[in-house]
Parts: C-alpha cells; sequence; structure tokens
C-alpha cells in the first residue's frame, strides 16, 4: 500500500501541493496542519539562527512572521474545505519560496 502522507514536518521535503482530497475535512485538514508545521519548523530554526548572531532586525521579523503562521494553524481547526485548502495552498507556496531561498547547510 502506497503511504502519500506528508514526511513530518522536521523534513526538508515537505509536501509539493495543496491538500489532498483523500477522505474529508479531517485528513485534509491534518495534511494542511502539517504544510503549516513545517513552514513554523522554518521560521523556529531561523529565530534560533538570528539569535545565535545577535541579529535583532530580523529577530523582530521573524517572530512576527512564525506567530503569522501559528495564528494561521489555529484557524485550521474551525476552517471549512475551501479555508483549509486555501491556506494549505499558500503555505505551499510560502515553502517553496522560503526552500528556495535558504542557502544549503555545510
Amino acid at each position: 500500500m502506497h503511504d502519500s502522507t506528508p514526511p513530518p514536518p522536521s523534513s526538508p521535503n515537505p509536501p509539493s501541493g495543496p491538500a489532498p482530497e483523500r477522505g474529508g475535512d479531517a485528513v485534509e485538514r491534518e495534511v494542511a496542519r502539517e504544510i503549516v508545521g513545517t513552514v513554523i519548523a522554518w521560521y523556529s530554526k531561523q529565530l534560533l539562527l538570528a539569535r545565535r548572531s545577535g541579529d535583532e532586525q530580523s529577530l523582530e521579523q521573524l517572530k512576527e512572521q512564525r506567530l503569522e503562521c501559528v495564528e494561521d494553524q489555529r484557524r485550521l481547526d474551525e476552517a471549512g474545505p475551501q479555508g483549509i485548502t486555501r491556506i494549505a495552498t499558500a503555505y505551499t507556496a510560502r515553502w517553496k519560496e522560503l526552500d528556495a531561498a535558504t542557502p544549503p547547510e555545510s
């Protein structure tokens, strides 16, 4: 049986598309939650790097962006199918941008 579950948020290769429609709102909501969680994990890592480097300007900006993601993740609890799809699509695109802009680790 093929497992099409996306990788966990700590994975460097999250899903590449919006939440699939394969079992109703609960499954879509969980996939969307994982996509948002992947983005939150990225911001958390960048926050740690900014703290270590003493980059206060980036630190504040990253905190605000991460908080926005956490709020969107909370919104998933009450979102309907269209809201879930909208959030999943937005965060899939956001992840692609963040991932493309992140230099590889050495």
